[in-house]
């Protein structure tokens, strides 16, 4: 017997959960999403007026280093080698790499450090010396000492999370790239890479199943749970519950756009390094596949703001040194594993933030454990 299943949210974790219980043969999945389209925050439909993908969340670059799934994604599409790199805009200095590397220290300290030896001593020079940081200002300081931390980390912190460095996780600031060489690269990920025909041709192909249906502009309704086998859901985890125990903090991003005749920078995506309001500005015809013979130069800044601020758009869970939300969300998990018929996913589901090799990953392991104990 083929039973039904009921997937809420057509981004990264709910549309591999449907592609490997389809493949499976043993269930018919219906896959629901409040908005009007696939890919989740992903989402990169092509501007026919502009000749530009844009993708409309703020930009989304894969980047992995375990070759599975990167094999697993490419089963759905092709892809455009990318090495991502990001500068970041300096008052009375200019551009200069980020990560920090020896460019960016030359060139904000007027240095002419020669080699990665050089750097570190110089490093050594500002450092304050931490072997146990507690929260993520204390891990800065650790390698680049209070000035560079405030400049590339403080005030983006303040911006991004409402928030100073020591009231974020030591964990947040840890997986930082240290470099004491030239390598401009954002990430280490040996897999760097944009899918050709955008996250939406993607997206097609691994929802193109005859045992999946899409309907959107669906809101989730509790009484749709009587109807399905299991429900996988990565709606808010305290809005399915109504949040008894309090609300969970998240933060969002407003986009304002601009299009320009004429405009140069030097990577598809910079920083801000002031005390305004914007982290990052994007120029679309830089990433490759966007540019479709664009005429118009669009830039995108990016503004964040409280979900609440912004359509209760969230995108990002807020953890704290304090624990406060942590905390509160092992509540709602713990109230969650009581649903025997019900599975949370994704980034809001269970309160993390995932890069996209990261929830494919997940999604993979949480089908892979359902379809073992439904056998």
């Amino acid at each position: 017997m083929i039973a039904d299943i009921l997937i809420v949210g057509a981004g990264f974790a709910g549309a591999v959960i449907a592609r490997q219980l389809a493949d499976s043969g043993r269930f018919n999945v219906k896959v629901i999403d409040r908005r009007d389209h696939i890919a989740g925050n992903a989402h990169d439909p092509i501007n026919p007026d502009l000749n530009l993908r844009v993708h409309q969340y703020g930009p989304h670059i894969f980047h992995t280093n375990d070759q599975r799934i990167f094999d697993y994604l490419s089963r759905f599409t092709e892809w455009l080698p990318y090495r991502h790199q990001v500068q970041a805009w300096v008052d009375d200095v200019g551009y200069v790499p980020l990560p920090i590397n020896r460019t960016t220290i030359n060139r904000i300290y007027r240095q002419s450090l020669y080699d990665e030896e050089a750097v570190k001593v110089f490093l050594s020079t500002l450092r304050i010396p931490n072997e146990n940081p507690s929260n993520a200002r204390q891990v800065a300081e650790n390698v680049f000492g209070p000035d560079l931390t405030e400049l590339f980390f403080g005030r983006y912190t303040r911006k991004m999370w409402d928030l100073d460095l020591t009231e974020l996780p030591a964990e947040v600031l840890k997986r930082l790239p240290i470099r004491y060489d030239d390598n401009a690269d954002y990430f280490n990920d040996s897999i760097q890479a944009m899918p050709a025909d955008g996250y939406i041709g993607l997206f097609k192909k691994l929802l193109d199943h005859p045992a999946i249906s899409i309907v959107l502009n669906c809101e989730f309704d509790k009484a749709m749970e009587h109807e399905y086998f299991h429900v996988f859901n990565s709606m808010p985890i305290d809005v399915y519950f109504d949040e008894c125990f309090g609300r969970l903090p998240y933060r969002s991003i407003k986009f304002e756009h601009q299009l320009m005749p004429e405009h140069s920078q030097p990577t598809p995506t910079i920083n801000f390094t002031d005390d305004g309001c914007y982290t990052r500005q994007t120029d679309w015809r830089l990433y490759p596949g966007c540019n479709l013979g664009a005429e118009h130069v669009l830039l995108t800044k990016e503004m964040p703001c409280r979900d609440e601020d912004n359509r209760f758009e969230r995108y990002y869970p807020v953890k704290t040194v304090s624990g406060e939300p942590q905390q509160l969300y092992k509540r709602y998990k713990a109230k969650a594993e009581q649903l025997k018929h019900m599975t949370f996913i994704g980034r809001c589901g269970q309160y993390i933030y995932y890069d996209m090799h990261q929830v494919v990953a997940n999604s993979l392991k949480i089908a892979q454990v359902f379809l073992e104990r439904a056998s």
